[in-house]
C-alpha cells in the first residue's frame, strides 16, 4: 500500500444503541476512529439511475486504510463510514490476508 494514496479523511463510527423507558432501542452513533483513506468505486455498481422519473443516487464505494490494532473489532453491523458530509454503511470488511497491513471497507451509501 502507497502512503500517498490516502487522500481523503474519512471518520468510522459505532452505533452504541440506548434504550429510552419504554424499553425501545435507539441508534447513537459516535466517532470511533478517524483516519486517512484511498477511496475507489472500480467493480461496484454504483452510479446515478432514472426511477420513476428522478435521478436516484447508487453510490458503492472500496474505501482503503492502513490497519491499527483497534481496528480488528471492525464489523458490518456495528460500524459506519462518514466521507464529505454523506453516511456509507459497510456492506463488507476484508483484512488482505490478516498481514495487519491494510483494510478494505466496501460501502454503500445510506438514503436520508
Amino acid at each position: 500500500m502507497k502512503i500517498n494514496k490516502l487522500r481523503v479523511r474519512i471518520q468510522i463510527q459505532k452505533d452504541r444503541p440506548i434504550q429510552d423507558a419504554m424499553g425501545v432501542y435507539t441508534s447513537n452513533w459516535r466517532d470511533f476512529y478517524h483516519c486517512r483513506a484511498s477511496v475507489d468505486s472500480r467493480g461496484q455498481a454504483g452510479g446515478e439511475m432514472q426511477v420513476a422519473g428522478m435521478t436516484v443516487d447508487h453510490s458503492d464505494l472500496i474505501f482503503t486504510i492502513r490497519y491499527a490494532p483497534r481496528l480488528a473489532s471492525l464489523t458490518t453491523n456495528d460500524y459506519r463510514i462518514v466521507f464529505k458530509g454523506d453516511i456509507y454503511d459497510i456492506k463488507g470488511i476484508d483484512f488482505m490476508n490478516y498481514e495487519k497491513k491494510a483494510i478494505k471497507l466496501y460501502a454503500k451509501k445510506v438514503k436520508r
